[in-house]
Order: C-alpha cells, then structure tokens, then sequence
C-alpha cells in the first residue's frame, strides 16, 4: 500500500509538473479568420455577426449524435453543447449515443465554439465503464484518468492511464478537433485544423463486451462545442488504396480525374488531410497503417542493373517504407518516358537525315 501511494504520488507531481510546463505560449492558429463575438460586449453591440460555418459544408454526414439522457450540467442543441450554462461546480461529461462499432474505420469533428480555460477541457474515447457521474463535484483531467478512457487535452497533451505526454500544440476558440479512430487495428490518432497530429495510442480495446463511445469532458463554464460531421467506414480494399493514394498528390489528382473514382475520393475526404513531417527514423518506427499491408513486415530490394559491359555487377537497394517504393517506381517511369522520348528524336533526326540526302541526290540528278 505504501509502495501504490508512493507512486501515485510520483505521478501526480510528474502531471503537475507538465500542466506547468505546458503554459508557455504554444497556442495554435484558429481554423478561419472569421471574428466571434466579445462575451462581454456583444449584447450590447449594435453590430450583427453571423455565425462561422467555416468548415462545416465539407459533410454534414452524422451517425450519431450526443446523448441528452446521460447528461448532466449541459444544454444539447442538435449536434451543439453548452457545458455548464450558468457556472460550473465540477468536471462534465458528454459522449455519443452510439458506439463505435468494431472493424470499421471511424472519423469525427468538434468545432470550438467558445474560449477554453479553466482546469481542463478534453476530447477522446471513453469505454462503457467510464463513470459520467464520478467527477461531477471535482475539477478533474478525466479523460484518460484510468485504462477506460484516453484524452486530448486544450493544453496540447494528451492523456491515458493516468500519464500525460506532450502531445499537440494548444487550442481554444475557432479550433476543429478530428478524432480518427481505427477499431480494425486499434489506434487512436488526432487533428488539429484538420492536419493530422500522429498516431496518439494504440491498444485500443476490440473485445466483445467492451463498447467504445465518443466523449468530451469539461470544467470551465459556459464552454461550448459543435459535432460538425461523424463517419464511419468498413476496412476494405477500396479503403486501405484511397489511404495510400492520397498521400500522393499525382496519384491522387489522376483519381479525381476519373468520375467513378472521384466521387470515391470525396467521400473519403478526410484522408487526404496533410501530414506532419517526420524524420526517417520515426517513419521506419512507426510505419502508417498502410504502409504495415504493403510490407508485410518484411524489407524489399529493388536491383538497379548497369551495362553489362561496365563489367558493374547490379546493386541492391534497401527499401524500407512504402513511399521509397513508391518513389522508386516513378523514378523508373519517367527514366522510361525519357528513353521513350530520346529514341523518338532519335529516329525523328534519322528520317531526317534520310530525306536530306534525297534531296541532295534529286537536286544532283536535276
């Protein structure tokens, strides 16, 4: 018992010391430039705002919404929430009213709505066996508090088990949050103005009996967020190709070219968000999911033949992402296209040359 206090002690010290730490300025940019009201003031304003729909007509697909019946201390209108209306004595939460069914491929977005402050709002998952009303009288980091839930805090970290972990920049007002959920392989991966963040857990539990549901939690009054689209789609082929497709502008401009491939793409939309760069070590360690089915956990080798007059025996090359074969199959594509071409020219100038000379001779003749 000692040795279990001791070490919650050590982790509660080691939280603070991130939430301390995590308070420098590393705010990230809202999604638009669109201007929100002055909570103080636009009651008494005379000018109109209308309010920000950035975002929102990219779909308007939901499979689920909030679930009023397990709320408490919220206003949920439609696909928006209000967490503590008039103020705030705890921790809140909210999740969907459907899980998140195992095998498929599941994507959401919160649009913010209104400042965040106070001790913590999060966005994440939580199982069937997290307790909504636990926290209700305590100011609390609940999402990711236990092995039930896991969480992205506005602070920029994020949360499980009880350990925090840097995360993400911080966010606030005018921010949309993507939450990427894959229950075939078990990850959970986060967005920030629709830029994915990386691969956040994995782990995520696939059991039966255990079910899965979206959540957000929050402390601060008057704090408000918008489900602004909710999707979810089977782990096929056409899936896993879209997913690999869209990391590659060529590939992916080629597709949309097409009409029946185009209207695919379009609803697949999310995947073709931009990733953030990462060194070629953290691409070797952590492979895309992709890049796991076109592996195989295995290293190919492409050989580059020289002449055989060069004597040179053919070198191997070491191929260890998809994108190095990717890109070395473009690279033998135009180094064919400019063979193709050079022959052309060549065989242009011979005609050429041909016709040249006949000319020479009938002018001879003549």
């Amino acid at each position: 018992m000692e040795v279990a206090s001791e070490m919650n002690v050590a982790q509660r010290s080691k939280n603070a010391n991130f939430l301390r730490t995590s308070c420098t300025d590393n705010w990230s940019v809202p999604f638009c430039n669109c201007e929100y009201p002055n909570e103080t003031r636009w009651k008494h304003s005379t000018k109109k705002m209308l309010p920000c729909s950035c975002g929102e007509d990219t779909s308007r697909r939901l499979d689920w919404i909030w679930d009023k019946a397990l709320t408490f201390e919220t206003v949920v209108s439609g696909a928006e929430v209000i967490f503590h209306p008039v103020y705030s004595q705890g921790t809140t939460i909210v999740r969907g009213n459907e899980p998140l069914y195992r095998g498929r491929h599941h994507y959401w977005e919160l649009k913010i709505l209104s400042p965040l402050s106070g001790t913590d709002i999060m966005f994440g998952i939580g199982t069937d066996k997290v307790d909504l009303l636990r926290h209700q009288f305590s100011f609390t980091s609940v999402l990711g508090i236990d092995d039930q839930s896991w969480g992205y805090s506005y602070r920029g970290l994020a949360q499980h088990n009880g350990q925090l972990k840097y995360y993400g920049k911080k966010f606030s007002r005018g921010r949309i949050i993507g939450i990427y959920v894959d229950m075939f392989r078990g990850t959970l991966e986060y967005f920030l103005n629709r830029r994915s963040l990386g691969r956040a857990y994995s782990g995520i539990p696939r059991e039966d009996g255990i079910e899965i549901y979206p959540m957000v939690s929050s402390t601060s009054a008057k704090s408000s967020v918008k489900l602004i689209n909710a999707a979810s789609f089977e782990d096929n082929l056409r899936f896993n190709c879209m997913k690999v497709i869209c990391k590659y502008p060529k590939l992916l401009a080629q597709v949309n070219a097409i009409p029946g491939l185009k209207k695919i793409a379009q609803e697949l939309w999310f995947l073709q968000f931009k990733e953030p760069n990462r060194t070629e070590d953290f691409a070797l360690n952590n492979l895309h999911l992709a890049d796991e089915a076109v592996l195989c956990g295995k290293k190919l080798k492409l050989f580059n033949s020289t002449d055989s007059a060069d004597g040179n025996d053919s070198k191997g090359q070491e191929i260890n992402s998809e994108s190095q074969i990717y890109d070395s199959l473009m690279k033998r594509e135009d180094l064919n296209e400019e063979t193709t071409r050079s022959s052309k020219s060549h065989n242009h100038r011979f005609i050429s040359t041909e016709s040249n000379s006949e000319d020479d001779e009938l002018a001879v003749i003549i």
